[in-house]
């Protein structure tokens, strides 16, 4: 093998250690050499490099996590990029359905999400949110959206891990507020590709939403959606809503490694 050529996979490598911690907040040199099918002696060099450049940390039991500061300094070049790509997108929606717009991504524990770009309605009547703030998981339409393609890849009981934890705070009278309602509500969400909720985080607000999937269509990166008071929403326009947001999401995912 040449120089280029092992650069080359030491570089892969080393990603794909990264990407190990976004499953597992503590991993041991252990795990990392059986997660990556190489030897323990080669694992300790590629975690102790990590170390050493500050993108992880080890801990007291000898295990390594995400240093914070470096991460977080990716994590806002990335997120930065989705924004400005989503920001001309978002408003074009807004004034096209004169409703509010929002793209919201997952919290690195993957038991809440945010908002992170919106623009609200032109009407006088709407619906607005706060950008930054943090709801539970499995809370509106786009927090639906969020877990049921979270969980979309995984096996029964690693399912059941996540949904177990899940908070189920009845908002409204139809809000879901059982585990069973949660899974079939997930269900639909991936059979369908869109969520469609009706008062079920806040009386009398309808939310759409669709996954953005990144460049590679391997994963979901954000969630865009549409909100607007029920008095606003005929049900018959729901594909009109449905095919404009998963055309625009398309565009936002290509900025999305």
């Amino acid at each position: 093998m040449n120089n280029a050529n092992k650069g080359s996979l030491v570089a892969e490598r080393t990603l794909k250690a990264l990407m190990l911690f976004s499953k597992k907040k503590y991993l041991s040199v252990a795990e990392v050499a059986a997660s990556l099918e190489i030897s323990l002696t080669a694992a300790y060099r590629l975690v102790e490099t990590l170390n050493n450049t500050g993108f992880i940390k080890r801990e007291q039991s000898k295990e390594y996590s995400l240093d914070a500061p470096n991460i977080l300094q990716l994590y806002n070049m990335v997120e930065q990029d989705i924004r400005e790509v989503a920001r001309p997108i978002i408003k074009k929606l807004a004034m096209e359905f004169r409703e509010s717009v929002y793209l919201s991504i997952v919290h690195n524990d993957n038991s809440y999400y945010s908002f992170i770009e919106g623009e609200d309605s032109p009407s006088q009547v709407k619906w607005s949110e706060h950008i930054g703030r943090a709801y539970p998981l499995a809370t509106g339409t786009a927090g639906k959206t969020h877990l049921a393609y979270l969980i979309k890849d995984l096996n029964e009981s690693e399912r059941e891990a996540i949904i177990s934890k899940m908070e189920l705070t009845p908002y409204t009278e139809n809000t879901i507020v059982t585990i069973e309602k949660l899974k079939k509500s997930l269900e639909k969400i991936l059979d369908d590709g869109y969520c469609y909720t009706n008062s079920e985080h806040l009386p009398g607000a309808v939310g759409i939403s669709v996954p953005v999937f990144n460049f590679k269509k391997t994963s979901v990166g954000a969630v865009l959606s549409v909100f607007m008071p029920n008095s606003h929403f005929d049900e018959s326009e729901l594909k009109k809503y449905v095919t404009s947001l998963i055309a625009e999401a398309n565009k936002i995912g290509k900025s999305i490694p």
